[in-house]
């Protein structure tokens, strides 16, 4: 699969070709991630977070970024470059692996391939590589699922949430994705056990952040209903604004 006409079209939208020419990559090892993903496979440009990952965030590369974008901010522990640009928010990272995680956050150390890093990623359509030539990379029957309204974890949901709770909060949010959500019986049952833990591990005011950012996705009854429907879960509605 191909898809180099849709990355132009996302391209063009966001202009990334301003902030990828600082990167030291060529546009075969520049690749498109999560949000930005999901855009080119649905044809619908208007997400303005735009992920990229790239094999190495070096210090020339940082410097230059910083010098550049006045508002760019750099998370060394993470590898990690946020800026806001033309009304949009980027953010590049290097091929990273998590080691050690706690529950919620995780110590990373260098990774040395995507296939390395989408061992970290959360659910399968949020796991599919796209560079900037169009050549797609989907390890975990991604953009099958994504095709067609399935919301899964990639991996064990009891050990996913565990690592990071944040997960649970993140699953919540993406039943609002589609119009008709296809969930799987482990997932949902890992996050009713686990529920009653979230936020033990989570910020209130993160766990605020994430449920209401379904008031921008396209059916967010989805999230609330599932909220109400589960008793374990009824506690998060005080979440919402």
């Amino acid at each position: 699969m191909n898809l180099k006409k849709k990355v132009t079209e996302l391209i063009n939208f966001s202009c990334l070709n301003e902030i990828c020419n600082v990167l030291p990559y060529e546009d075969k090892d520049i690749y498109l991630i999560g949000g930005a993903t999901r855009s080119i496979l649905s044809d619908k440009y208007e997400n303005k977070d735009i992920d990229l990952v790239i094999p190495d965030l070096d210090s020339l590369t940082v410097d230059k970024i910083l010098d550049e974008y006045d508002d760019a901010k750099y998370y060394p522990g993470y590898k990690s470059i946020s800026l806001v640009f033309n009304d949009f928010e980027y953010q590049i990272n290097s091929f990273r692996k998590d080691i050690a995680p706690s529950g919620r956050h995780s110590k990373v150390a260098k990774a040395t391939s995507i296939k390395e890093d989408s061992l970290r990623r959360d659910f399968t359509f949020n796991s599919i590589y796209i560079n900037l030539k169009g050549d797609v990379y989907d390890f975990y029957l991604g953009v099958e699922h994504y095709q067609n309204s399935y919301l899964k974890f990639i991996f064990d949901p009891i050990v996913q949430i565990q690592k990071d709770y944040l997960r649970a909060i993140r699953y919540m949010r993406f039943l609002s994705l589609f119009e008709n959500t296809k969930t799987f019986p482990a997932d949902m049952e890992a996050i009713t056990i686990l529920s009653k833990n979230i936020t033990d591990f989570v910020k209130e005011k993160k766990i605020t952040q994430e449920l209401n950012k379904i008031q921008k996705m396209p059916f967010p009854e989805n999230t609330i209903s599932f909220l109400k429907k589960n008793s374990e879960l009824n506690h998060l509605i005080d979440f919402l604004n």
